[in-house]
């Protein structure tokens, strides 16, 4: 009888032991995951001002993004930092990732704009793949001008919440590296991208720089 009650409060010891030491990490493991991406315990100035911001992937949104004026909303890409912000009201409300075009006579043209159409499923007219009876890519990174090779047919390359701003050049969610890459586009992540559709409208402001 002794050696069981002795097991036993060997175990709840052991028990108690591990709760004391593991629960602090587990909630501060719980709160970075919550924060992953937000940075909502962070001031946009300290977000801005941190290390390797123009290299992050991070997401930053403040107390505007509630807003909702497509009237009085704009975005603005930085070519440099391959960043984009989103302003409501002339309040900061969203900081993303970007990737724009890439050098070498692709690159994204600076100005200011308006965005002139928007369609949340679009496929590019220009780029995309040349696919087989079967919708298998047999030649990608290809263009519509380009000859087909025999069996195949040009399908153009997928661009949720597209957002035209300069001819043939819109935003619209795509892989987003940490240098220009797109043939002109302001390639942009996906959660990014569905907000801005959802706060900027026909006619709202597009400023590259």
């Amino acid at each position: 009888m002794k050696g069981i009650l002795t097991i036993i409060t060997l175990s709840l010891c052991l028990v108690a032991c591990r709760s004391t030491h593991e629960d602090p990490y587990a909630a501060g493991a719980r709160l970075e995951a919550l924060s992953k991406n937000k940075r909502v315990a962070r001031t946009y100035e300290q977000f801005v001002a941190s290390p390797g911001y123009s290299m992050s992937r991070d997401m930053w949104r403040g107390s505007a993004i509630e807003m909702n004026d497509p009237r009085n909303s704009r975005v603005e890409i930085l070519l440099k930092e391959q960043r984009g912000r989103l302003y409501i009201n002339d309040r900061i409300a969203m900081d993303f990732p970007v990737c724009s075009g890439r050098i070498g006579g692709h690159e994204t043209p600076r100005g200011t704009f308006r965005i002139t159409e928007k369609q949340r499923e679009h496929r590019s007219s220009i780029y995309g793949s040349f696919v087989n009876a079967n919708n298998v890519v047999v030649k990608g990174d290809a263009n519509s001008g380009q000859k087909a090779p025999k069996g195949t047919h040009f399908k153009g390359a997928l661009m949720p919440y597209w957002m035209r701003f300069n001819g043939a050049i819109g935003m619209h969610v795509g892989s987003v590296y940490r240098s220009g890459a797109s043939h002109g586009c302001v390639r942009i992540p996906p959660e990014a991208c569905s907000i801005l559709f959802n706060k900027l409208a026909v006619g709202s402001k597009v400023i590259v720089k």
